[in-house]
């Protein structure tokens, strides 16, 4: 996208997710679900977004049937989200797809790196979990409240901890 055109995409964006940021109960998270949907790379069904989720360049996300945000969840879809069917996120999880390299001793905006997150299918992500750039979260898998996923998890897995090993 051309960078005038992605400011002022970002800016209708950012207009349109606030206006139906606080809209409560679970008619408010199917209204947001529906109505953010349409920014969606891919919307699923059925999808559920509750109140203060803030989500970053939407065009890069992929939510599967089923799917949805816990509160006050922040999502970075900088470098591309793909989240299957049936994933639910408790509150306060961050996902980040972007992080800021240091080249020459100096940290700026031509030093960003994007990497892609893929959370597979039946999966549980606990309140207050961080998942870093590049990560891939396999199917039918657990992370516990708080951990912090650095590293690829395996399908039929359960993650805690910081970094995320195996319980």
């Amino acid at each position: 996208m051309k960078p005038v055109i992605r400011v002022i995409f970002d800016e209708i964006w950012s207009f349109y997710q606030w206006f139906f940021l606080f809209i409560p109960g679970r008619l408010g998270h199917r209204i947001r679900g529906v109505m953010m949907g349409f920014f969606f790379k891919k919307s699923g069904r059925r999808i559920t977004i509750k109140e203060n989720v803030e989500i970053y360049q939407p065009w890069n996300l992929e939510l599967g049937d089923g799917s949805g945000f816990g509160r006050n969840n922040i999502i970075d879809c900088t470098g591309g989200i793909r989240i299957g069917d049936n994933v639910r996120f408790g509150p306060n999880v961050v996902i980040a797809t972007m992080n800021h390299a240091k080249k020459g001793g100096v940290i700026g905006r031509d030093t960003k790196t994007k990497k892609t997150v893929d959370i597979g299918c039946n999966c549980w992500i606990g309140a207050h979990v961080t998942i870093l750039p590049g990560v891939k979260i396999g199917d039918n898998c657990i992370v516990a409240a708080g951990a912090v996923v650095t590293k690829d998890v395996l399908a039929n897995t359960a993650v805690a901890g910081v970094p995320a090993k195996e319980i």
